[in-house]
């Protein structure tokens, strides 16, 4: 959020032409012609972990390598190094793959900060020997910690050998431990393997060889650990089995059943190793293929020209154009349903990691601004729920200012998000002093979770600051990706719009802290984005291609980072319900 102010604008004439489809579809339409013409083309090629697109996080494999030694192995991605320093541990690249050697051979890859977020999915192709080991369990991958320590694993890949029965594990963890599920690894060392790990929804499930998948740890929740705890390719032990690595491939998003068989599928094929696949597994007779049904959505953003009209839009002086946008027009939401409510009657905000919803704390920290944001045990609480309502309150504590957010969705984005649809929250706010209490109700889109390559975007459908408490503001934000791709956006960029609630522009002078109930909405369509004051429109604009994609909700009570100086007191944010509505 901003607290920009900027002047309040109307529809310029320039947009008329592209009607209520807005700017972002001429994007899409052309984005998804060319999507489906290429796709054509490669019509019944043999498929290949690049139909996955922007989801293939990281890839490392065997053929970019010399021959002999291995002190550096590029992913195919971003150039992610795993690397050995020293000799005696450097496992050798041969013309089958390459082969880890008992004696602690291991490259190291450096801490992954975002692994919590964009690891669901991993497939490793190998074969190993056992033969000699005395080793009863060790490592073949692992990401941010392998040596049992308090560190995350997100995930190891990790075996264990009792002399008569060796299996692989693929380890997940979360705060009440870890998530695996033992799979038997066959004894025939010239036999090649490939598993799949990959987690949906609070599940891990895996497979070897195309198996039927185990899936455990229902609810897990990785956490985004502050570490710098090396990961691993190879073994932490120094008298571990002989092995050889084909391929590691990590995958962000979550994985469907689908592209896990096809991915099976691919692997064993690609080591001739399809007979291991079951009788019954759809890759077992031939390889995959593209087809049509297999194409990846082209991610479309704003261009650069676009953003300016609508910079424009927003930025337009002529009050009295009126158009497409109908100042203080009352919401009509015939032909929609509730789809969601909370009338905040018992205490519903849980913990961002092992709560059950429907709301979660804190997950988006920033969002209180210069307080402290304090989690559900802090004392005192920055929830409380009495009366038919829930109060956010913004204190000082031991440490300073503190105060609360809670979202829809938890730590890893799993929850309840809406593409589309009437988004209201009805509140009341009453500020300490007069000063540095910062309400806001806001969306933003689910793919900052699962897609960390595309742009994220966030809806602001009321901010408002004590110091001026008949201001209403409104903005939009386009945030670039985590990981930046070529022609993708690189910096953020935002409108803002801002509405004085006074008898000479909104008919009665409001005090949006005077702890008196209003309610703040906005509608997004396909075709626009429309903000709401106690059901009549305040103001709207086209919707960007980006925001069309599922959206979750936040609620905050920040401290202005100007005024905390000035601020006294207690603020509150008394929420008497959150509800959506989406078209029948």
């Amino acid at each position: 959020m901003t607290s920009r102010q900027h002047r309040r604008r109307d529809v310029l004439t320039t947009l008329g032409g592209l009607g209520l489809g807005g700017i972002g579809e001429l994007c899409t339409a052309h984005a998804n012609a060319r999507n489906v013409a290429n796709v054509a083309n490669v019509a019944q090629a043999a498929w290949t972990p690049a139909a996955l697109g922007e989801r293939v996080w990281l890839d490392w494999r065997a053929e970019d390598l010399v021959d002999g030694p291995v002190s550096q192995w590029k992913d195919r991605v971003v150039g992610m190094l795993a690397s050995q320093g020293d000799t005696t541990r450097q496992p050798v690249h041969t013309s089958d793959g390459v082969l880890f050697q008992s004696g602690a051979r291991r490259l190291l890859i450096p801490a992954q900060a975002q692994a919590f977020l964009a690891h669901r999915a991993v497939l490793m192709i190998f074969k190993v020997d056992f033969t000699g080991s005395t080793s009863a369990d060790g490592s073949f991958a692992a990401f941010n910690g392998y040596d049992g320590s308090t560190t995350s694993r997100q995930p190891a890949m990790l075996y264990k050998n009792d002399g008569a029965t060796r299996t692989l594990s693929a380890q997940w963890r979360d705060p009440r431990g870890y998530y695996s599920q033992p799979l038997t690894i066959s004894n025939d060392t010239a036999q090649w393997h490939c598993a799949i790990t990959r987690r949906v929804g609070g599940t891990a499930y895996s497979s070897i060889d195309g198996s039927p998948e185990f899936a455990t740890g229902a609810g897990a929740i990785c956490l985004p650990r502050s570490t710098s705890a090396t990961g691993l390719i190879g073994d932490y032990r120094d008298n571990g089995p002989k092995w050889t690595l084909d391929c590691l491939i990590v995958l962000q998003d979550e994985l469907s059943l689908a592209d896990a068989q096809r991915l099976a599928g691919w692997a064993m094929w690609r080591k001739g190793a399809q007979a291991q696949l079951p009788s019954t597994h759809p890759y077992r007779n031939s390889a995959p293929l593209i087809s049509v049904t297999d194409s990846q959505a082209v991610y479309a953003e704003t261009t650069p020209d676009q953003w300016t009209t609508l910079k424009a839009y927003w930025d337009s002086t002529d009050i009295t154009l009126q158009l497409e946008q109908s100042f203080r027009k009352p919401l009509n939401l015939v032909n929609y349903q509730l789809v969601f409510q909370d009338t905040f009657d018992t205490f519903s905000v849980t913990d961002e990691v092992t709560g059950a919803g429907p709301w979660y704390s804190p997950v988006h920290p920033d969002a209180t601004g210069a307080a402290k944001t304090a989690k559900l045990t802090t004392s005192p609480p920055p929830f409380v729920q009495q009366s038919g309502e829930m109060i956010v309150r913004m204190q000082q504590g031991a440490s300073g200012w503190q105060s609360g957010v809670f979202t829809s969705v938890n730590l890893n984005g799993q929850g309840r998000s809406w593409q589309y649809g009437y988004f209201e929250m009805r509140a009341r706010a009453k500020s300490g002093n007069g000063y540095g209490s910062w309400p806001a109700f806001w969306l933003k889109t689910t793919n900052e979770f699962f897609r960390l390559t595309e742009t994220r975007v966030e809806i602001d459908a009321y901010e408002g600051y004590a110091s001026d408490a008949k201001g209403h503001h409104q903005s939009f934000h386009n945030w670039p990706a985590a990981r930046l791709l070529a022609g993708r956006l690189t910096t953020h960029r935002y409108l803002s719009n801002y509405v004085g609630l006074t008898a000479s522009q909104w008919g009665t002078d409001v005090n949006l802290f005077d702890n008196a109930y209003h309610t703040y909405g906005v509608l997004v369509t396909p075709d626009w984005i429309i903000y709401y004051f106690d059901r009549l429109e305040l103001a709207r604009f086209p919707t960007p291609v980006e925001a069309k994609k599922p959206l979750f909700l936040l609620v905050d009570l920040a401290m202005s980072s100007s005024e905390v100086a000035k601020a006294s007191g207690t603020s509150e944010l008394g929420v008497d319900y959150i509800q959506v509505y989406q078209k029948k």
